[in-house]
């Protein structure tokens, strides 16, 4: 076992030898059993990045790549991201949990062909504010198996289902909300060439320092490696996400026998030093070993080190690690601290949420890469060619749109960063105000629930399936139609305690272009509001009838 003496009490590093079996000292066993899934192979696992890559798109993400060699001489590359909360759409889920999904497509092309890899993951926030936190993120790893290449260009594209959905209630044609990473990867060749003691670029962990399983700031997308991406942290931000940074990394005696092991080094020093700052703090980590014993033994080895990032000022820097008296290399990466929330947040203000809900196709695409002044100029364009009387003084149309965005903050559950977060709030700002509502509380008794369910959600069950077949058919006339529901009706009793039946027949009206602006009279929305919250999400209309796509 090393003996580990830090300077100071700002930093600890922690290390343990092996025998090719993995250990990380210091740390709960759990954790280290949920790294050894990322770092179990013949070589350390080396993270390519000195920072970590940023989407570009709809939303905002950051992806690091960590190399896995494997005995046969290729490599897997292990994608590690973590997109924020506040950044994805949601929906209410029974129990008041929130639900979201996501689809993640990874490509690297090399000299030698393509790799790809494409997964859809369902994404989990315990409430409804933890999936508006700007400091919550969603954390997940995607590997590309088999990689031969030593080089290529590595693209990933992320795309958002749920507030593709939610977008596809008022524009059939709508894309997913999409956010894409290109970069050029190379392969870390030098590796095999080299003489002393290697060092593994450090893999950041998520709640430093690690003394319970859950990550207090994370949730973790499923199902790819939920285990290990409870303990990562790719995005590297520090300060008011989280106050104590620590990294693991590998160490391993490459080239060496018993005759020359004296080359390895005894002391490894850390340097953390400010990109804007005069600043800079200088650890030692004394590496207690005989480096006869350690070849021997297998030379293999991780090392945990954390600090106390408190005593930081906000700003960007960079973390290295070298060997202090002997060979071997080294590692730089970089990493932020943030004290403020205004530091790094995208506001969702007015003038991008109206953007986001209007605009369409090409011109929806232009305001995204847009600055401020240029999405007012793509806004105020789109509202004067949708002025319905341009000869007076204002824009009714802007006028009756800005008001309905009132209404559906302060009645319909307000605005996400995808739009409204109630599928009644989106409506609403498409047709306006209905002509009829008819709600129902679904009363506790559930004799008086199957009562209710009856005289309404069976009485407009067939406005999206056509004709429905009722419950006085014999069992050989009923078709997979009225079977079907029937189990809508079984799972609406388990699982909803009110809904709202929405019925247009002359009093609603198109703003601009949407879904719903060529749509007949007599339009009908049946909302559904879930158990442990108020949202309510669309189950039902007669306008997936006339083009619009189901859920």
């Amino acid at each position: 076992m090393m003996d580990v003496h830090p300077r100071g009490d700002r930093a600890r590093a922690v290390a343990g030898s092996l025998r090719r079996n993995r250990l990380v000292c210091g740390l709960p066993p759990i954790l280290a059993a949920a790294l050894s899934i990322l770092l179990l192979g013949a070589c350390p696992a080396n993270a390519a990045l000195v920072r970590p890559w940023e989407g570009a798109g709809g939303f905002s993400y950051v992806v690091d790549v960590v190399e896995r060699p494997r005995e046969d001489g290729v490599v897997d590359l292990v994608l590690l991201f973590s997109v924020p909360n506040a950044e994805l759409a949601f929906q209410e889920e029974w129990g008041g949990g929130q639900r979201g999904k996501l689809a993640a497509r990874a490509v690297l092309r090399g000299h030698d062909g393509s790799v790809d890899r494409e997964v859809e993951l369902d994404l989990v926030a315990r409430s409804r504010d933890d999936a508006s936190a700007q400091t919550a993120y969603q954390v997940f790893t995607l590997t590309l198996p088999g990689v031969a290449d030593q080089a290529g260009r590595l693209s990933c594209e992320l795309r958002d289902l749920e507030a593709g959905r939610i977008l596809r209630l008022r524009d059939a044609g709508a894309a997913d909300p999409r956010s894409v990473v290109q970069g050029e990867w190379f392969a870390d060749a030098a590796r095999r060439e080299s003489h002393g003691l290697w060092l593994g670029s450090p893999l950041f962990l998520a709640g430093a320092p690690r003394q319970e399983i859950a990550a207090s700031h994370a949730d973790v997308a499923r199902p790819e490696q939920t285990l290990l991406g409870e303990f990562l942290h790719p995005n590297r931000r520090y300060g008011i996400e989280q106050s104590n940074l620590q990294i693991v990394f590998d160490i391993e005696a490459l080239g060496l026998t018993r005759e020359n092991a004296g080359h390895l080094p005894r002391h490894l020093l850390v340097q953390l030093l400010s990109t804007e700052l005069d600043y800079a703090m200088r650890d030692t980590i004394a590496l207690d070993i005989d480096p006869a014993a350690f070849v021997a033994g297998g030379g293999l080895a991780e090392i945990a080190w954390e600090y106390d990032v408190n005593y930081l000022p906000p700003g960007a820097y960079q973390l290295s690690c070298a060997p202090l008296d002997g060979y071997g290399n080294s590692w730089v990466v970089e990493f932020d601290v943030f004290w403020s929330l205004q530091s790094f947040a995208r506001p969702a203000d007015e003038q991008f949420l109206i953007g986001s809900m209007v605009l369409l196709g090409d011109r929806r695409d232009a305001f995204d890469r847009a600055g401020a002044s240029g999405r007012e100029a793509i806004l105020a364009k789109f509202w004067d060619e949708n002025d319905p009387d341009p000869d007076s003084p204002g824009n009714e149309a802007l006028a009756e749109f800005r008001r309905r965005m009132s209404y559906v903050s302060q009645y319909l559950g307000g605005f996400g960063r995808a739009g409204p977060v109630d599928d009644r709030g989106l409506i609403y700002l498409m047709l306006g105000e209905p002509d009829e509502i008819q709600q129902q509380v679904i009363p506790i008794n559930s004799r008086s629930f199957l009562d209710a369910i009856d005289r309404v959600y069976n009485a407009y069950l067939g406005v999206s399936y056509g004709d429905v077949m009722h419950d006085d058919y014999s069992n050989d006339e009923q078709t997979i139609q009225s079977v079907r529901q029937k189990l809508d009706r079984t799972t609406s009793i388990e699982r909803y305690k009110s809904f709202e039946l929405w019925v247009y027949q002359g009093n609603g009206s198109s703003l601009f272009p949407n879904a719903y602006t060529d749509m007949p009279l007599g339009l009908r929305f049946l909302f559904l509001a879930k158990l442990g919250g108020g949202t309510y999400n669309l189950e039902l209309t007669n306008a997936w009838d006339h083009g619009m796509p189901g859920k």
